[in-house]
């Protein structure tokens, strides 16, 4: 069987938009480009979602069924994909049994990091520990592939770089969900350290009123966004201020188009930023440091921001774009299904 002709199916379970949803419309766009039949499958229906839309927009085919496991199981059987790629833990859980039955080929992705609480804790169990069934477990981070109890390989996250256009903003930003382990109450005192700069936080969350409580007038709560890509144009330095990561999502996207990334040292972030070249790798917590290289980006010539940004775009050309990843995984897929 030839490659571009591979019926492959993501499958996810998905109420919003985060890294998991990035992470699977990139490679949906990608395998696409690579000319193989993919469809991306939504295990239930939680309203309008912005993947599946754009997804629409693209000319993929997605599937969404009603959250039952006959559903399901009656769906691989009737489509009968040649590789099922699962990412979360409910399509992880659900899918990798019924496709070791049927004899389809399984791929897991496990994109999480952080430490799990109540009953999302137990499900991260279950999950790690029936990722033997699949036929290939990737992890995007070494921290999450030392968690496996299983064999894993590490796979790079990646974006697609076509229709990438460069930002020209100046907007300092934190992208992500506001949750324990994006620590995005950092971010809010760090913009008490600069009362004359604005900060802008995209993203929702459970901190989300805890953190208005508390920010200065110079924060801009945005909320989720449905299309992050009108919003990337105006950004011009990324925050990324985490106790735990994986390889985020908001990091490719923005070195793709040659913004700048000021993090801490957590999850895969070391194998993607160089310190002081294409962005900032920061000891864990130390916010002082944090403070200086936002001193260091604001008085910094166009020369200075020019180099950083075109360096960013290399890397992400080079290691992380869809060109550089997508062929690597289908490699992996013709050689399990073997």
């Amino acid at each position: 069987m030839t490659t571009n002709k591979k019926k492959i199916w993501l499958v996810l379970d998905s109420r919003g938009f985060g890294g998991i949803e990035s992470h699977v419309e990139q490679l949906a766009l990608g395998l696409s480009n690579a000319r193989t039949d993919v469809t991306v499958v939504f295990l239930n229906s939680y309203g309008e979602h912005p993947v599946h839309k754009r997804l629409l927009y693209c000319g993929l085919h997605c599937d969404v069924l009603d959250g039952r496991f006959m559903s399901l199981w009656q769906a691989i059987r009737k489509g009968k994909p040649d590789v099922i790629h699962t990412h979360g833990y409910k399509a992880g859980i659900l899918v990798r049994p019924i496709t070791k039955i049927l004899g389809i080929t399984c791929a897991s992705t496990f994109h999480s990091g952080e430490v799990k609480e109540g009953k999302i804790k137990l499900y991260d169990w279950f999950d790690r520990h029936t990722a033997f069934l699949a036929n290939q477990v990737y992890a995007v981070s070494t921290p999450v592939l030392e968690s496996l109890p299983c064999a894993a390989k590490l796979a790079n996250n990646f974006v697609n770089t076509h229709n990438t256009p460069p930002s020209d903003g100046d907007q300092i930003a934190f992208v992500g969900r506001l949750s324990k382990e994006k620590a995005p109450e950092r971010f809010v005192h760090l913009a008490k350290r600069f009362p004359h700069l604005d900060f802008h936080i995209y993203g929702d969350g459970p901190m989300r009123k805890q953190l208005e409580r508390i920010a200065p007038q110079n924060v801009t709560f945005h909320g989720a966004q449905s299309d992050m890509r009108k919003v990337w144009i105006h950004i011009g330095l990324l925050v990324i201020p985490s106790r735990a990561e994986g390889l985020p999502m908001s990091a490719l996207e923005a070195m793709a188009r040659g913004i700048p990334v000021a993090a801490f040292n957590v999850g895969a972030l070391d194998k993607l930023i160089q310190h002081d070249q294409n962005g900032w790798l920061i000891k864990q917590g130390d916010f002082e440091s944090l403070v200086n290289v936002i001193h260091m980006w604001r008085n910094s010539d166009a020369v200075q921001r020019a180099q950083w940004r075109m360096r960013a775009i290399k890397t992400i050309e080079q290691r992380y774009s869809a060109e550089a990843v997508v062929p690597q995984l289908l490699q992996a897929y013709t050689a399990v299904a073997k």
